[in-house]
C-alpha cells in the first residue's frame, strides 16, 4: 500500500503563514459589531451572527460544496443515476435552525486536568476551554473556502492558536473536501493534547425500511487511512469515501475508528462533543479500529497526538475524497468479493480492495497543487470595484458569491419531488438571470426543462371571449413549482399545481436574456415537452403527467402570450387576471369567483396592476428578440397591438391621482364589490381593491400603496419603443409617482416599505384579501420591509437623474450598512425586515440570500456600471456602456465580468471584460480591458471577441474555448 507522504515543508509553510496573516488581518471596513471586510475584500466575523450564519458555496458542475460559519457542512453530488448527499448540512437556512450535528469537525483538547477541549469549527461549543476571541474568515477568491480561527488561554502561561480550513477540490477520482489544520503553541509553556476529527460518512440513500445504516462498512487500515463504502441496491454504483490524512512533526496519527459507539459514546451523549474527546481515548465499545458495519452508524473519527514546544507549529491535512470514477468503483466491487458469509472472509475483502483505493487515493490527493484553482483565477464572473464606496464595493462582490448557494439549494422551496427537488418557477427564473453570467450552458438546459412544463387543458381552439372557464384560462399557463429532475413524464407528479399567473413570465424574461447576452438564437428553435393535468377543474389538488405533444420555444412563448391576451380580454378590466395569487402580497381573494369564497379561487377575473405591468415589459422584450426572425412577423403584430391596448387598460383603470390622493397605481381589483354586485364601469366603479388610496375603493376603507406595482408601473411608464405609440402624460404621471413612493415609502433605517398602511390580522382581510386561508404575519401584517424595493431602484435608474436617490434609499438594504440587529450575516442580502418599531425584532431580517434579493442586487450594479448587451442585435451595437455613477462614487468605478459569445447551440466562448468609469468636468471616458474607446459601444462580435484584459489592477485574462472554457449545454435537465 502507497504510504501517506507528510505535507511538504512549503505547503504547510505557507498554510501556517495564511492562518497567521488572517488572524491578523485588520478589518479596513467595519459593517458592524460582528465585523467587516478586509483590504482584500475578505468577509471577517469576529463574532457569529444571531439567527442566521454566514454562507459560503462553491459549486463545480454536479458537485456543490456549502461551508457556513457556524460549521454546517454539505457536500452534494448529483451522479446521473441519483444525487448523493455525501455529507449532510446541519443548519436549516430557510427555518434559521439546528437540524442536526455538523457532519465535519474538529476539537482540541488539553491533557490532564480534566481533558478540558473545544470544537475548533465553533469554539462556543466547548468543555472548560472557553477562547478568548474567534474569527471566521471567508475567501471567494482566488478559491473559495472558509476558514475559522481562535485563541484559546489555558492559564500559567499556557496559549494555543489555532486555523482549520475548509475547501473544496477535485481530482480525478472524484470531488473531496480539504479541512486542513494548523496549531500554533502561542504560550510560554509546552501544550501536549491530543487533535480529534471526525466525519460523520453514513450512507445517503434511504430504502424500503428507512434504515440507511444497513449498507454502511467502515474500516481504519490505518490512524492515517480510511475507507467508508455504502453499497446501493438495484444498482452497481457504490458509495465510496476515502479519508487521509497527513501530518508535520508535532502531531501524530494514533487512533481512529469507524464506529459511532467507539466514539460518540452512549445514547445520552451528543456527538457536538463525543465521550471520546473528553476521556482522552477511543471507548472501549463498538468495533474501535476495527471494520464496521450494520449495527451502528458509521463514521470517520481519528486521534492526533499534538506536542508542541512553545512558538512551534503543526499541521494536519485531511482529505476526504468521494470516489465516482467508475474504474474505482469496479475495482473495489470486485477486489471486496468474499468467498463464503463470515466475517473474517468479508473484512479480508474489503482490506484487500480498501488497501486498492487508499493507493489510488494517495496518488491522485499527493498531486493537488491547486492548478483548478489557478484556471479559476483569471475568470472573474462579477467584480465591482469602487475606491470612494469600498464597503459597497465588498457588499456587492460578497452578494454575488451567494449566487452559486441560491441556484444549487432553491432556498424558496428544495423540498423532495420526483427524482429532484421542488423548484419555485418564478425563483427559478429570476435565479437564471445571475447564474448566466458564470455558467450560461448550465442556464440553458434548465431553461428548456422549465419550459416543458406548459399546461395544455383544453383539446381544439379557445375563443376569445369573456366567460372563460377555469381549464381555459389554465390553457398556456405554469406550474408554481416543477420537480428540477423528472425522469418519467409518463409518471404523475402531485403538487399543489396551481400556477402563479407570473410563472411563465419569469421564464420568459430569462429567455430573453439568455439570447441578448450570449446571441443563442438557437434556443428558441429547441424543441421541449408539455404537461396535463390529472384533474383541471382542481388544480390545487390535481397531479401533473407529460404529454406526447412537443413545442419549439418559440411556440412556446407564443402559447403564453396568447393566454395572456385570453385572460385580459376576458377581464371587465382589460388587465391580466391574478387568477390564484400572488408572491410577496396576500391577494389570493383576488382571483375568487365569489366574494370572500376560497373555494371558487381562480375563477373570478379580478386583476393585478403589478402582473400587467410585468406582462407588458416582457411582451417589449419578446417583440425585440422575436422581430424580423422570420416566420412570426403575424404573431409580432398581433403582440404589438395586445402590448398597446394593455398599457392603455392599465391607465385607464389602475392609475390614481387628483383630490389629494397621492398617485400612484392601485395594487389589486376584484371583478366585484364587496356586497357580490358587479360595478358600472361605465361610470367608472371598481371592484373593491388592495393598494387604493381611494377609502371607498380598498376593502378596508384604509387608505394605502403597495410598492410593487408603483414599481413595475414605473417601468411601463418609462418604457419606450420606435413603434410604440407616446403615452401622454408619463412624465408627469412618473414624477407624481415618485414623490409617493419618497413620501410614504421611504424610512432612513431600512429603505422602501411593500405597504403604506399595514393590513389588520382579522376575519374581514382574510376574506377579502387572504392568502392561503391566512395573513402572513412576514408578509402584509407588519407592512414589511421588503427586497421588492430592489424593483423599485431598478426601474428607477432608467430615468435620468435618479441615481442619487436611487442610491441613498438602496443603501439602507444593504446589509452591510446594518447593525447586529439584522439577525444575520452582514454580506448577504435579507428578503424582508420586521418594521413595526414595537416589534422587539423591529428591522431584523426573514430570510436571506433568497432570488429577489440577490439577483435584483446583481442587476442594480450591472446597471450603475451602465454595462448593456445585445449580442443577439441583427443591426446596432452589441455591446453600450451607459453608466450611471451616484455622486458617491466620485467619478470612478470598475465592473467586470465574463461575456459568453455564443458559438454554437449551447456553446460559448468566455470574453472577459473589464470596464473602467472615470467621469469628470468633460464627461465620461470608458476604459475596455485597458484601452480607451472613443465611443461607449462594440459594434461586432467579432470586435468583442478580439478583446484581451491588460489592466494593471487584475490578473491577465484572454477570451479562451479550451481546457473548460467553452462552455457546452447538456442535453439532459441539469438537477438543481
Amino acid at each position: 500500500m502507497a504510504r501517506v507522504r507528510r505535507p511538504t515543508t512549503r505547503a504547510a509553510q505557507d498554510f501556517s503563514h495564511e492562518a497567521r496573516r488572517l488572524a491578523d488581518l485588520k478589518i479596513a471596513l467595519r459593517a458592524n459589531e460582528l465585523g467587516g471586510y478586509g483590504p482584500g475584500g475578505e468577509t471577517i466575523y469576529e463574532r457569529h451572527p444571531d439567527g442566521c450564519p454566514s454562507v459560503l458555496v462553491d459549486s463545480r458542475g454536479p458537485v456543490t460544496a456549502t461551508f457556513s460559519s457556524n460549521g454546517s457542512t454539505a457536500l452534494v453530488v448529483k451522479l446521473p443515476e441519483m444525487e448523493v448527499e455525501v455529507l449532510s448540512p446541519s443548519f436549516d437556512f430557510v427555518e434559521k435552525h439546528e437540524i442536526g450535528h455538523p457532519s465535519v469537525n474538529a476539537w482540541i483538547a488539553t491533557n490532564g486536568g480534566g481533558n478540558h477541549a473545544a470544537s475548533l469549527l465553533n469554539p462556543s461549543n466547548h468543555a472548560g476551554l472557553a477562547p478568548a476571541w474567534v474569527r471566521v474568515v471567508k475567501l471567494s477568491r482566488p478559491a473559495k473556502a472558509v476558514w475559522y480561527l481562535a485563541r484559546f488561554e489555558m492559564g500559567r502561561g499556557a496559549a494555543l492558536r489555532t486555523g482549520l480550513c475548509l475547501s473544496l477540490e477535485m481530482t480525478p477520482l472524484g470531488p473531496a473536501v480539504a479541512q486542513r489544520i494548523v496549531l500554533e503553541n502561542a504560550g510560554r509553556a509546552a501544550f501536549e493534547g491530543s487533535l480529534w476529527t471526525c466525519w460523520h460518512l453514513h450512507g445517503t440513500q434511504k430504502f424500503a425500511y428507512n434504515k440507511e445504516i444497513w449498507y454502511d462498512t467502515g474500516l481504519p487500515l490505518s490512524p492515517g487511512k480510511t475507507v467508508v463504502c455504502a453499497r446501493v441496491p438495484y444498482s452497481d454504483l457504490l458509495q465510496l469515501k476515502y479519508l487521509q490524512t497527513e501530518t508535520t512533526a508535532g502531531l501524530s496519527a494514533r487512533e481512529a475508528t469507524c464506529d459511532y459507539l467507539s466514539f460518540v459514546g452512549d445514547t445520552s451523549r451528543s456527538i457536538s462533543m463525543p465521550e471520546a474527546v473528553r476521556r482522552g481515548a477511543l471507548l472501549a465499545k463498538g468495533s474501535g479500529p476495527d471494520m464496521n458495519r450494520f449495527s451502528t452508524p458509521t463514521l470517520a473519527a481519528n486521534r492526533l497526538a499534538a506536542r508542541l514546544a512553545p512558538g512551534r507549529t503543526a499541521c494536519a491535512f485531511q482529505t476526504l475524497l468521494f470516489v465516482t470514477a467508475p474504474r474505482a468503483m469496479d475495482e473495489f466491487r470486485r477486489h471486496s468479493a468474499a468467498a463464503t458469509p463470515s466475517f473474517a472472509d468479508m473484512r479480508r475483502g474489503f482490506v484487500r480492495a480498501a488497501k486498492g483505493l487508499a493507493a489510488r487515493g494517495a496518488a491522485v490527493l499527493g498531486r493537488l497543487d491547486g492548478a483548478a484553482k489557478a484556471e479559476r483565477e483569471g475568470r472573474v464572473y462579477f467584480e465591482v470595484r469602487m475606491p470612494a464606496q469600498q464597503a459597497v464595493a465588498h457588499y456587492a462582490n460578497s452578494v454575488w458569491t451567494g449566487v452559486d448557494e441560491l441556484y444549487e439549494n432553491c432556498r424558496a422551496h428544495g423540498a423532495r419531488l420526483a427524482q429532484g427537488i421542488e423548484l419555485g418557477t418564478r425563483d427559478r427564473g429570476q435565479d437564471m438571470w445571475s447564474k448566466m453570467k458564470q455558467d450560461p450552458a448550465r442556464v440553458r438546459a434548465d431553461l428548456l426543462h422549465a419550459l416543458s412544463f406548459m399546461y395544455r387543458t383544453v383539446d381544439g381552439p379557445i375563443r376569445r371571449r369573456q366567460g372563460l372557464s377555469l381549464r381555459e384560462k389554465l390553457h398556456g399557463m405554469f406550474p408554481r413549482q416543477y420537480p428540477s429532475r423528472w425522469d418519467d413524464r409518463t409518471q404523475v407528479v402531485m403538487n399543489d399545481n396551481r400556477p402563479y399567473t407570473d410563472s411563465p413570465l419569469w421564464l420568459i424574461d430569462a429567455l430573453c436574456r439568455l439570447v441578448r447576452e450570449t446571441g443563442d438564437t438557437a434556443v428558441l428553435g429547441e424543441h421541449v415537452g408539455c404537461v396535463e393535468l390529472t384533474e383541471p377543474d382542481a388544480p390545487e389538488r390535481s397531479g401533473i403527467r407529460g404529454r406526447p405533444e412537443r413545442f419549439t420555444v418559440t411556440e412556446v412563448v407564443q402559447e403564453v402570450f396568447r393566454c395572456f391576451r385570453r385572460h385580459c380580454e376576458d377581464s371587465p378590466y382589460g388587465m391580466a387576471q391574478i387568477l390564484y395569487g400572488d408572491w410577496c402580497d396576500p391577494v389570493d381573494m383576488f382571483g375568487t369567483g365569489t366574494v370572500g369564497d376560497a373555494s371558487t379561487r381562480g375563477r373570478g377575473t379580478g386583476v393585478q396592476t403589478r402582473l400587467s405591468c410585468h406582462l407588458f415589459l416582457t411582451l417589449l422584450d419578446t417583440i425585440d428578440l422575436l422581430a424580423g426572425r422570420g416566420g412570426v412577423d403575424a404573431f409580432v403584430s398581433e403582440m404589438k397591438d395586445f402590448a398597446v391596448s394593455l398599457r392603455a387598460a392599465i391607465v385607464r383603470t389602475a392609475w390614481e391621482e387628483g383630490h389629494g390622493v397621492p398617485a400612484g397605481f392601485v395594487d389589486s381589483i376584484h371583478h366585484l364589490r364587496q356586497d357580490g354586485s358587479r360595478p358600472r364601469h361605465a361610470q367608472g366603479e371598481l371592484g373593491y381593491t388592495l393598494g387604493s388610496m381611494r377609502r371607498d375603493r380598498e376593502f378596508d376603507g384604509l387608505p394605502r400603496r403597495v410598492l410593487t406595482s408603483q414599481a413595475w408601473g414605473l417601468g411601463m411608464l418609462l418604457a419606450e419603443r420606435a413603434w410604440l405609440p407616446k403615452l401622454a402624460d408619463a412624465e408627469r404621471m412618473a414624477t407624481d409617482l415618485l414623490r409617493t413612493v419618497d413620501r410614504l415609502f421611504y424610512h432612513e433605517k431600512l429603505g422602501l416599505k411593500l405597504y403604506t398602511t399595514p393590513l389588520a390580522n382579522n376575519r374581514r382581510t382574510l376574506e377579502l384579501v387572504g392568502r392561503m386561508g391566512i395573513i402572513p404575519s412576514g408578509c402584509a401584517e407588519n407592512g414589511e420591509y421588503h427586497h421588492a424595493q430592489a424593483m423599485m431602484h431598478f426601474f428607477r435608474l432608467r430615468r435620468p437623474g435618479e441615481v442619487g436617490t436611487v442610491w441613498r434609499q438602496f443603501k439602507p438594504m444593504m446589509s452591510a450598512f446594518r447593525d447586529a440587529g439584522l439577525c444575520g450575516p452582514f454580506e448577504t442580502p435579507a428578503t424582508s425586515y420586521a418594521s413595526d418599531p414595537a416589534d422587539p425584532h423591529f428591522g431584523a431580517g426573514m430570510y436571506f440570500g433568497l432570488s429577489g434579493s440577490t439577483n435584483w442586487i446583481v442587476d442594480i450594479f450591472e446597471r450603475i456600471a451602465g454595462l448593456e448587451l445585445n449580442l443577439a442585435a441583427t443591426r446596432g451595437p452589441v455591446v453600450r456602456f451607459a453608466p450611471l455613477l451616484p455622486p458617491e462614487a466620485k467619478g470612478e468605478m470598475t465592473f467586470r465580468r465574463v461575456i459568453h459569445v455564443c458559438t454554437g447551440p449551447g456553446r460559448y466562448r468566455e470574453v472577459p471584460l473589464e470596464l473602467t468609469v472615470r467621469s469628470s468636468r468633460s464627461g465620461i471616458a470608458c476604459t475596455v480591458n485597458g484601452r480607451a474607446v472613443s465611443k461607449p459601444e462594440v459594434t461586432s462580435l467579432d470586435e468583442l471577441c478580439g478583446f484581451h484584459v491588460r489592466s494593471p489592477k487584475g490578473p491577465s485574462m484572454q477570451s479562451q474555448t479550451k481546457n473548460g472554457h467553452e462552455q457546452t449545454a447538456r442535453r439532459t435537465p441539469a438537477v438543481p
